[in-house]
C-alpha cells in the first residue's frame, strides 16, 4: 500500500517538537559555553568579553538549527502554497472554460432551438399543428432548465441550504452515476451529518464532488464508495474507488496535473477546518481520501451557524 504524505504533518508538522529541540538545544550549547569560558585565557576573562563571547558562540552554533528546522522548511511551505495557488487559478480558469462552453453548447442550442421554434408555431397551418410544435418546445424547454440547475448545483451547493448535507451528498452521488455511469455506494451514518456548521457542511460536500471527478476523469474507476461517519467528536468522509490506483512517486512527478490539483485542493479544505487528509493507493487496486474534520476546531469562530439537527 502506497500512501501520500499527509500534508497536514508536512514542514511544521509539530511545532511544539520543533520548539522544545531548538530550546533543547540551546540548553546545552549555554551549558557547553558556561562550563567552557573558565578555560579561557586571562586576557578573555573581562565581563565584556565574557558577554561577546557567549553570545557568539552561542549564536553561531543556533544558526544552523535554526536554519534547518525553521527558515528551511518555511520557505518550502511558502513555496509549496504559492505553486498551489498557482495550480488552483489555473484549475478555476479551466473550470470557468467549461461552464462557457456548457452554456454555449447545451444550453444556447436549447434556446436557439426554442426561438426557431416559436416561428414555427407563429406560422402554423392551424392549431392541432401549433399545439404539437408548442409541446415539442416545452419538452426542450425542460430538457434546457435541467441544464441550468446541474450548472447552478455546480458552481453552488443551494441544496445544503434546501436539504442538508445528507439529500445533497445523495444528490451528487447520483448525479455523477448518471452522468458517467459508474456505480456510487453511498454510506452515512444517521449521526454523521447533525449539528454541522454551514463551512463544515460546503467543504465535505465540495471534497465528495472533487473526489469523484478525480475517480471518473483519471482512475477509471468501475465503481466507488462513499461514506460519512462520526465518532471521537471528529467526522470522517471517505471515498473509495476500484480504479487503477497509483504510486506516490507518479504523482509528485507530475505535480502540474489535474489529479494531483484536484488532491491539493481536497488537502487545502481540510487544513483550513483543522482537519487531516489521508491519500492511500496502490497500483491496480484503487485509491481511499480519507478526510478528519474536528466538530470543534478554527472554523468555530467563522461560522457559528448550526443546522437543527
Amino acid at each position: 500500500m502506497h500512501t501520500t504524505p499527509d500534508h497536514s504533518s508536512h514542514s511544521f508538522a509539530d511545532p511544539t517538537r520543533v520548539f522544545v529541540l531548538v530550546m533543547l538545544l540551546a540548553f546545552i550549547v549555554e551549558g557547553a559555553i558556561m562550563f567552557g569560558l573558565p578555560l579561557l585565557p586571562e586576557w578573555a576573562q573581562g565581563p565584556l568579553a565574557l558577554d561577546i563571547i557567549d553570545a557568539s558562540l552561542l549564536t553561531l552554533a543556533m544558526a544552523p538549527t535554526v536554519w534547518w528546522l525553521v527558515v528551511l522548511p518555511m520557505r518550502r511551505l511558502l513555496e509549496a502554497r504559492g505553486q498551489l495557488l498557482h495550480q488552483l487559478f489555473q484549475a478555476q480558469e479551466q473550470e470557468r472554460a467549461r461552464i462557457a462552453r456548457d452554456l454555449h453548447d447545451e444550453i444556447g442550442q436549447h434556446l436557439t432551438a426554442l426561438l426557431v421554434g416559436l416561428k414555427t408555431v407563429e406560422t402554423a397551418a392551424n392549431l392541432d399543428v401549433a399545439k404539437q410544435r408548442a409541446d415539442e418546445l416545452r419538452e426542450l424547454a425542460a430538457v434546457a432548465h435541467k441544464e441550468v440547475r446541474r450548472l447552478a448545483r455546480g458552481l453552488r451547493p443551494g441544496v445544503l441550504e434546501e436539504l442538508r448535507l445528507q439529500a445533497a451528498i445523495e444528490r451528487v452521488c447520483e448525479d455523477f452515476q448518471a452522468m458517467h455511469q459508474i456505480p456510487v455506494q453511498l454510506n452515512i451514518s444517521p449521526a454523521a451529518c447533525d449539528n454541522l456548521t454551514t463551512m463544515i457542511e460546503t467543504s465535505l460536500y465540495r471534497i465528495v464532488q472533487e473526489a469523484l471527478t478525480n475517480a471518473a476523469r483519471h482512475a477509471n474507476a468501475t465503481g466507488i464508495e462513499v461514506s460519512l461517519e462520526r465518532y471521537d467528536n471528529k467526522v470522517t468522509l471517505r471515498v473509495t474507488d476500484r480504479g487503477q490506483g497509483f504510486h506516490t512517486s507518479d504523482v509528485e512527478a507530475t505535480a502540474q496535473s489535474a489529479a494531483t490539483i484536484g488532491l491539493a485542493s481536497i488537502r487545502e479544505r481540510a487544513l483550513m477546518l483543522g482537519g487531516d487528509c489521508k491519500i492511500h493507493s496502490e497500483r491496480g487496486k484503487g485509491t481511499t481520501v480519507q478526510v478528519s474534520i474536528p466538530l470543534a476546531g478554527p472554523h468555530d469562530g467563522k461560522d457559528t451557524r448550526l443546522h437543527r439537527g
